[in-house]
């Protein structure tokens, strides 16, 4: 028995490599920040074996995929649970990595000699979000598919090699089972393995610059010492158990969040990703056209250009945040902005059109008609009527008594065959209508004279209908 120590010392290079790793000194003036790192280590690990097992029970095609995840929550042993440890810990895992990144940029911990421990840290944020790009689409729900299909038609208008790209990310023109398969490969084998890589540069970086620890070389943790194991292992092990303990208690109480199944008709579905897209999603909306480009490719590949050149930007080395007030300046705008972005976009996604409001009156055939063309296109995207029906985020103005703010049949019609003869500064879109269809159009909404009439609240499925009753 004596000899199994030495032998197993000798054979695993204990006392030459291991050991000296896991004493190696770490500043003494650590906080708990300093757990972040080890915390999204951890959380990959957790979605790693959560992965594999789900992967034994699902079928990445379009006839089975949806029955699949149906089949683990209901039938596997704590499948329900299972996947509700994999879909909240990679909303956790995101959340780490990005909190990971802002407390190493408040500390200026990209700072020489620590440029490359900041890109290959910047590669892993890339990588986490692309595997929440991929695996959102495994579920083939509505949301699955229509983020994925607005996601991949995002490159689609780069000069000459956009639609090979697009065509590349989806296996062929459209999004379909060739798509569902090749994101289930590049989310089980291609994004692991580059990940794996990736993290073992990252932490070989870290063992070799060290933490940075505080800015402050007089801050009084200075004076103390601290090692890897036990100091260090034993805070990140109590963060850890906080953070995974919230993680099954969500998947107890909150089974991830599913819709109907792909392709489902449903005329008022709106588009949206995962939260942490979110931000970008809303981007989109305030660009059309070929000038969407900018949004979707230049605002991502931009802020990604960005942060790898941090560390290069600066001429000083000094970390504390007032010692580079630019950065710290700029660093805090786009963090504010992509919160605002993401509540906005959350907001917008809420669902609209779902109730219309009419005047308490029979309407004319004509009107009815109105009424129709209202709900096919989809008018209450962006415009409300008496402040009800459409989204929160839209910026068109209510189109209720529009007779009282001295709009005519003219000027309406006009306003909606082309929006910038009226205001070059409207966002509004030209619709192609028949003049049957914009004559009704405008019939309708000259018909919301509620000082007049009173008003009435009807669903979208009456008005297509035409099964308005009067009370």
């Amino acid at each position: 028995m004596l000899r199994i120590g030495p032998f197993l010392s000798d054979r695993t290079g204990w006392q030459a490599y291991l050991k000296p790793f896991l004493e190696k000194p770490l500043p003494g003036d650590l906080n708990w920040t300093s757990t972040l790192g080890s915390i999204c280590a951890l959380l990959f690990v957790i979605q790693a074996l959560t992965g594999i097992l789900l992967a034994m029970y699902y079928n990445p095609s379009p006839d089975h995929a949806y029955q699949s995840i149906d089949y683990i929550m209901q039938h596997v042993f704590m499948g329900r649970i299972l996947r509700g440890i994999h879909h909240w810990g990679a909303a956790a895992m995101v959340t780490f990595v990005v909190f990971h990144m802002i407390a190493v940029f408040y500390y200026g911990a990209y700072k020489p000699p620590r440029e490359l421990t900041w890109i290959m840290g910047v590669g892993l944020l890339v990588l986490t979000l692309a595997f929440g790009f991929t695996g959102y689409l495994l579920p083939w729900d509505q949301k699955a598919y229509w983020a994925t299909v607005v996601g991949t038609n995002i490159p689609h208008d780069i000069p000459l090699i956009g639609k090979y790209i697009t065509r590349l990310l989806r296996g062929g023109e459209e999004v379909s089972g060739l798509t569902l398969t090749r994101f289930y490969s590049i989310h089980m084998l291609i994004l692991p393995a580059l990940m794996l890589l990736l993290m073992g540069v990252h932490i070989y970086l870290v063992r070799i610059h060290d933490v940075a620890g505080h800015w402050d070389p007089d801050h009084p943790g200075k004076q103390k010492s601290s090692r890897f194991f036990p100091d260090h292992v034993f805070r990140s092990a109590i963060a850890f158990s906080i953070v995974f303990s919230c993680i099954i208690f969500l998947s107890i109480f909150v089974d991830p969040p599913r819709e109907d199944i792909a392709m489902t008709p449903d005329p008022t579905y709106l588009p949206r990703p995962e939260w942490y897209f979110m931000w970008l999603f809303h981007v989109l909306t305030y660009f059309s056209g070929k000038v969407e480009l900018i949004a979707g490719l230049a605002v991502p590949i931009g802020g990604v250009l960005l942060l790898l050149l941090l560390p290069f930007l600066g001429r000083t080395e000094l970390r504390s945040p007032a010692d580079r007030p630019i950065a710290a300046a700029v660093g805090v705008m786009l963090l504010m902005g992509i919160v605002y972005l993401n509540i906005m976009g959350i907001a917008g996604s809420k669902p609209y059109g779902e109730v219309i409001v009419i005047p308490n009156r029979q309407l004319t055939p004509v009107e009815m008609k109105g009424l129709n063309v209202w709900v096919e296109r989809d008018c209450a995207y962006c415009h409300r009527i008496m402040g009800r029906g459409a989204l929160a985020t839209r910026e068109g103005p209510d189109l209720s008594n529009v007779i009282a703010k001295g709009r005519t049949k003219e000027w309406l019609v006009k306003m909606i065959r082309d929006p910038k003869s009226i205001s070059r500064w409207t966002t509004m879109p030209k619709y192609d209508l028949t003049e049957e269809e914009l004559d009704a159009l405008v019939e309708f909404v000259l018909s919301l004279d509620f000082d007049r009439y009173g008003m009435k609240i009807i669903s979208r499925e009456e008005a297509l209908k035409g099964n308005i009753n009067l009370r």
